[in-house]
């Protein structure tokens, strides 16, 4: 049996849900760099997810992991996440979070897909965060 890549598994979750936005980006970084900076989600979530105060992880089996989001506008969600090397899902009753990543040499492919499962974005704003989002992910991986 073969693996799927996680940027295709990453781009057939796009496609069964309707109005997310993905984005990727090819980063001049090291795989085991970048995938450091998404691993690390209390540190490192909010840093480069805006709207985002904290993150904390209430429980943990394996890959599996419950967290709780604390928002900059007070609002809290719990959130179910699954998390391996090169890939991320996180979950709420409205909203589906993900990361995928794969070595490309000396660089790294890394795509994002966020969507709101209650109000669905405008997928300019929603793309042009995204990109955004990347951009500092990139940077936070040359830090390390």
């Amino acid at each position: 049996m073969t693996a799927i890549d996680p940027i295709d598994r990453l781009t057939i979750l796009a496609a069964a849900l309707p109005g997310a936005a993905i984005g990727q980006r090819r980063l001049a970084v090291p795989f085991d760099d970048v995938w450091q900076v998404i691993e690390a989600l209390e540190e490192n979530l909010p840093r480069y997810e805006p709207g985002l105060a904290h993150v904390h992880i209430t429980e943990r089996h394996g890959e599996f992991l419950r967290l709780q989001v604390h928002h900059t506008t007070g609002h809290e969600d719990s959130m179910e996440a699954r998390l391996r090397p090169g890939w991320c899902l996180m979950q709420s009753p409205t909203v589906v979070v993900a990361f995928a990543a794969r070595p490309e040499g000396d660089e790294t492919l890394l795509a994002h897909l966020e969507h709101r499962r209650t109000a669905p974005q405008p997928h300019d704003p929603a793309l042009a965060k995204i990109d955004k989002e990347l951009r500092t992910i990139e940077r936070l991986a040359r830090a390390t």
